[in-house]
C-alpha cells in the first residue's frame, strides 16, 4: 500500500497559500482538512472549506476532549486540526493537505516525520499589504499580518519546498509539480 502524504501549506500570512493550495489540488483526490477556529469568518471565507468555525466555548470543550492533533493561539484566536479527521483520511490511504502556521506545521511534522511535505509560500511585505488592501481587509488585520512577517518568513529554511507566490498561475503549476513528484515517487 502506498504511504499517504500530509502536504502542509505554510508561509507568511497573506501569501495566498489557501488560494494556491485549493486551486492546485482541486480534483486530485487529496483531501483538505480545514482547521477549526474560534474566530468569526472574514470576508470571502467559506465555512468548512477555509475553516470549521466554532464558538470559544466549543473550542474549549474540543480541547478538553483531546479532539485536536495540535492547536495554537494566534493573537486572540485559536486554530486546531482535528486528530480524528486526519487519522481517518490517512488510515484509508488518502493523502491530505493542511494549511498551517509554523507552530502547527512543526507539531504535525514531529508526529508524522517523513510523511509530511512542507510547502512554504511567501511574498514580500509590500505585496502582502497591497493584496490585503485590495480585498478590503481591515487595517487591524493587515497590521497583525505585517507584525508577524519577519518571524514567519524565516521558517522557509525548515521546509522541503519554497515558492515565492508572485503569479498565482505559476505557483499553482509549481505546487502541482511538487505534489506529483512526491506522489509518483511512492509508486516507483
Amino acid at each position: 500500500m502506498v504511504k499517504p502524504y500530509i502536504f502542509i501549506f505554510t508561509g507568511t500570512s497573506g501569501s495566498g497559500r489557501k488560494t494556491a493550495a485549493h486551486q492546485a489540488l482541486k480534483g486530485t483526490g487529496i483531501a483538505h482538512i480545514p482547521s477549526c477556529t474560534d474566530r468569526l469568518p472574514r470576508d470571502q471565507e467559506r465555512p468548512d472549506m477555509d475553516y470549521r468555525y466554532v464558538t470559544k466555548d466549543q473550542f474549549d470543550q474540543l480541547a478538553a476532549d483531546s479532539f485536536f492533533m495540535e492547536w495554537v493561539k494566534i493573537d486572540q484566536y485559536r486554530y486546531g486540526i482535528g486528530k480524528r479527521y486526519l487519522d481517518l483520511a490517512l488510515q484509508s490511504g488518502n493523502s491530505v493537505y493542511l494549511i498551517l502556521n509554523r507552530e502547527g506545521s512543526d507539531i504535525i511534522h514531529k508526529q508524522y516525520g517523513d510523511r509530511v511535505i512542507r510547502i512554504f509560500l511567501y511574498v514580500d511585505k509590500k505585496t502582502v499589504a497591497e493584496r490585503l488592501e485590495s480585498k478590503g481587509t481591515s487595517y487591524e488585520i493587515i497590521d497583525s499580518y505585517l507584525d508577524h512577517y519577519t518571524e514567519e518568513v524565516t521558517y522557509r529554511k525548515s521546509c522541503e519546498h519554497v515558492i515565492e507566490n508572485v503569479s498565482l498561475e505559476r505557483t499553482v503549476q509549481q505546487i502541482k509539480t511538487i505534489v506529483d513528484s512526491h506522489m509518483h515517487s511512492t509508486l516507483a
